[in-house]
């Protein structure tokens, strides 16, 4: 009687989630004992050892027989290597082209799927056959069941662990499940997710908790401006993670970094539009600086998921920058020019800095890159001999990176480290149109966007000592490097503080001196922060 060759296709009942506690013997021989989450999984088990038996020549391995009580053994045979001549097939060849075809099947619907070889024939030690494929019943997913109670659209949670009700059944899906609850800042999973099939349908159980993600916080600050007295500056924030539960973002911003100084942001997100795989959104920003110049943004973006945690964005932007004032002193001493620009950009993240603000291990990143052009648009109110050296049309070139992690040092310890970076190239960059570094979010010890640059590379390194999981203080060390024209500088912030948390957010105290070119650490340049956030 001819021998099953490749693949196991193995199912207890028609439904079944529990877990398999099972031993495997080999030619008599006990090789493994392990517990399986469910049949799936020891199914794959055993389906991956028969391809490695297969890539070392071993044609007849097989299933010899099984024993269920309690405990499943199951009895494998090896056999003796062959050489093999199946078509195009030979040795690791047909070993990769069989698994290629089982993941192919096993994520189309088709997670029963087996291969064996059929019409062999075997003349010495060549053996000869046709491969055969049994896809088995189709299997597409079932609505899941919730353990707890959510309140989130249950569409949205389906379209962010692509596991919607009519769908076909992706054994990669469902293995990426927790993986992809990382997408979500209110969501999180609590215990393994299961799996049972019936009458040709996937339920998936899943055990998800709603967390606290929206938020409205602010800040405030002091800082002195030259020998003037201090100023109080800060900023107000709503951020809606899951607006109307169906996970649409919403965040408004407004901050005041100096005396006649404002900057106003609005992003809105819509999550899947259209029960598609595609997130559209919009922003605007809006920045005034004193009586100099006001800059206006539109930004139109696309979001997508391109691995399970990876997210590609795409964006559109378009930025007009005017004067405010028109002195041509002012104006040849600062480079400033009104300019329209058009930009075009890619960026790739992974992850939240909010999940590191708790005890844990975690990492961060972001890198993004932009092109595009520029024009430079006169004023009428200025000399026409102030454009006569400046290029009115040129390209514009913009890339950024984030890199962010926490280390648990020791029980109740953490290191975090956050470091980002940005370049601009141009021909004719304006003043206006440089990063703006400073303040309690890039570099503490100094006024709020004070250093323009063109290049800059920013470390912030804190030391947490947490007494609650939320909850901690802190000392830091903040080292910026920056070039702006022939300006090259090295500013640095040190200082302490703590974070606080409440039964509805949390309270924050910072206080931070700096040093650079032009200011050396004096009590008098002290920096105090405060800010309350408040999690719904």
């Amino acid at each position: 009687m001819q021998r099953i060759l490749i693949l196991l296709v193995f199912v207890y009942a028609s439904a079944s989630h529990a877990q398999i506690k099972s031993q495997v013997f080999v030619d008599g021989e006990l090789k493994d004992s392990r517990t399986f989450a469910d049949t799936i999984q020891l199914t794959n088990y055993i389906e991956r050892l028969q391809l490695e038996w297969i890539n070392k020549g071993y044609y007849f391995s097989g299933i010899d027989s099984l024993v269920s009580n309690g405990e499943s053994h199951i009895y494998l045979h090896k056999g003796e290597p062959l050489k093999v001549n199946l078509d195009v097939y030979k040795g690791k060849k047909l070993a990769k082209q069989l698994e290629r075809e089982l993941d192919n099947y096993s994520n189309s619907g088709y997670p029963f799927a087996s291969i064996s070889l059929d019409s062999l024939s075997l003349n010495g030690e060549v053996l000869s056959g046709k491969l055969q494929i049994k896809s088995g019943p189709e299997i597409a997913y079932d609505s899941a069941y919730f353990f707890s109670p959510i309140k989130t659209n249950h569409s949205y949670i389906y379209q962010l662990l692509d596991i919607v009700p009519g769908g076909k059944f992706s054994e990669r899906s469902y293995a990426q499940i927790s993986k992809k609850v990382e997408r979500s800042s209110f969501l999180s999973i609590q215990r393994p997710t299961d799996l049972s099939f019936r009458n040709k349908k996937a339920k998936v159980f899943l055990d998800l908790k709603e967390e606290a993600a929206n938020t409205f916080q602010g800040v405030l600050g002091l800082q002195q401006n030259g020998s003037q007295s201090s100023t109080l500056v800060g900023n107000i924030e709503l951020d809606i993670q899951n607006l109307f539960r169906f996970g649409k973002q919403f965040m408004f911003s407004w901050e005041r970094f100096s005396e006649e100084s404002q900057r106003l942001n609005i992003l809105y997100k819509h999550p899947f539009f259209l029960d598609s795989k595609i997130s559209p959104s919009f922003r605007f920003d809006l920045l005034k600086q004193d009586t100099t110049f006001l800059t206006r943004q539109f930004g139109l973006g696309v979001y997508t998921y391109i691995a399970p945690r990876v997210e590609l964005f795409l964006e559109y932007e378009q930025t007009k920058g005017t004067l405010l004032s028109t002195d041509i002193q002012f104006l040849e001493g600062t480079g400033l020019a009104g300019f329209t620009r058009s930009l075009y950009s890619l960026r790739l993240s992974q992850g939240n800095l909010m999940n590191l603000g708790r005890l844990t291990d975690g990492v961060v990143w972001a890198a993004s890159g932009g092109a595009g052009r520029k024009s430079v648009d006169r004023n009428l109110d200025v000399p026409d001999a102030y454009y006569d050296t400046i290029q009115t049309n040129t390209n514009f070139y913009q890339f950024e990176g984030v890199f962010a992690y926490q280390l648990k040092t020791f029980k109740r310890q953490a290191f975090f480290h956050h470091l980002t970076a940005g370049s601009i190239e141009n021909d004719q960059l304006l003043q206006n149109e440089l990063y703006r570094v400073g303040g309690l979010t890039t570099l503490r010890g100094f006024n709020e966007k004070a250093i323009f640059a063109r290049h800059y590379f920013l470390s912030r390194m804190e030391f947490r000592s947490f007494f609650e999981e939320r909850s901690y203080a802190y000392v830091f060390y903040d080292q910026l490097i920056y070039q702006r024209r022939d300006l090259r500088d090295y500013p640095f912030g040190v200082g302490l503080g703590f974070a606080l948390a409440t039964s509805s957010g949390q309270f924050t105290f910072a206080l931070a001196v700096g040093n650079s070119e032009n200011q050396s650490i004096s009590f008098s340049t002290m920096k105090a922060h405060f800010g309350y956030i408040s999690r719904f």
